[in-house]
């Protein structure tokens, strides 16, 4: 870590570090068996409803390629359905089903024990500073969701 409490100097790059690093070793010690682009278009179609392929390839960050890969399996697996756009043929909507609402469900239990094993030690002081370090950031990325630009 290269930041300090009186500046900002590495603190971006500090954060997005450890944010990343930390979620992948809860999402490795959860074990759900699924890729973390899986759990994540699924958490966004619970989000935000069904949405074009295109949207959410770009609101995930990941290439269509990969995106209809992913969505080829989740389909097959009963957690996602599709339907096509009714004023584009070349697009495709998606949504989760209810099973994929239930799977995603199960994730979430996986994740939260995985993360409570992570901080269950830490003082109360940290864990309070975890919870509103958590605030602040979701806050912030509604907020980033809400501005076309910043998909």
């Amino acid at each position: 870590m290269t930041s300090t409490n009186s500046t900002l100097e590495g603190l971006p790059t500090d954060l997005v570090l450890a944010c990343s690093r930390f979620s992948r070793l809860a999402a490795r010690r959860a074990d759900v068996g699924v890729s973390s682009v899986t759990w994540r278009i699924t958490a966004t179609l619970a989000r935000f409803g069904e949405m074009r392929v295109s949207e959410l390839a770009t609101r995930e960050q990941v290439s269509r390629p990969t995106t209809t890969a992913t969505l080829k399996r989740l389909e097959e697996e009963g957690l996602i359905v599709r339907r096509a756009d009714p004023d584009d043929a070349r697009s495709t909507f998606v949504s989760l089903t209810l099973y994929g609402r239930q799977r995603l469900s199960q994730w979430y239990v996986a994740l939260d024990a995985s993360v409570e094993g992570l901080i269950s030690d830490f003082p109360a002081d940290d864990r309070a500073v975890l919870a509103r370090a958590a605030e602040i950031l979701a806050r912030t990325v509604d907020s980033a969701e809400g501005d076309p630009t910043a998909l």
